[in-house]
């Protein structure tokens, strides 16, 4: 039978009641924990550190099915990311700031499941758009003619390597 269990993050990490949650289940919390700590840690290094988990598993088996993270908007992060607090008041004629490719590429990696994109390129697409909604240019153009530069292959070396999965450092 699935069962799922709701935790919300403490400072980016599992909480110790949300550890012992886990273990009554009869889960393994540290293999557990783990999965959300990876899943949480490039948002959290945001600054979002409150987030609402659902751990799917199967009571019989005792395995953990899916790991659900509720991130928070994606115009949340992206203001984040740009370190604005509020958007444009008037999208695509005031400007609030710029943002490079690369970090909103980070952005669309981790909005990607949610955004149901079946491709990175996709994904990216979506999110560079919305940058244009909140008053935000992409490598100092205005998004619009980033997302006509990615459908040109301008940035397919980028893509590729998020598709791949980024590397650290």
């Amino acid at each position: 039978m699935k069962r799922v269990i709701r935790i919300q993050t403490s400072g980016g990490k599992v909480p110790p009641q949300a550890m012992q949650q886990l273990q009554g289940a009869g889960l393994n919390a540290q293999e557990v924990a783990n999965i959300i700590n990876d899943k949480v840690k490039p948002v959290a290094s945001l600054g979002f550190q409150n987030l609402n988990i659902e751990v799917e598993y199967d009571d019989s088996t005792r395995r953990v099915i899916k790991v659900n993270v509720e991130y928070p908007p994606i115009t949340d992060i992206l203001l984040k990311v740009a370190g604005k607090d509020t958007p444009s008041h008037q999208a695509g004629k005031e400007i609030i700031g710029d943002l490079p490719l690369e970090k909103v590429a980070e952005v669309a990696l981790i909005k990607m499941e949610e955004l149901g994109s079946r491709t990175f390129k996709a994904a990216l697409k979506q999110v560079v758009s919305t940058c244009r909604s909140i008053g935000l240019t992409v490598n100092g153009k205005d998004p619009k003619a980033v997302v006509k530069e990615i459908d040109q292959g301008v940035y397919d070396e980028l893509i590729s390597k998020y598709e791949k999965g980024p590397t650290s450092g």
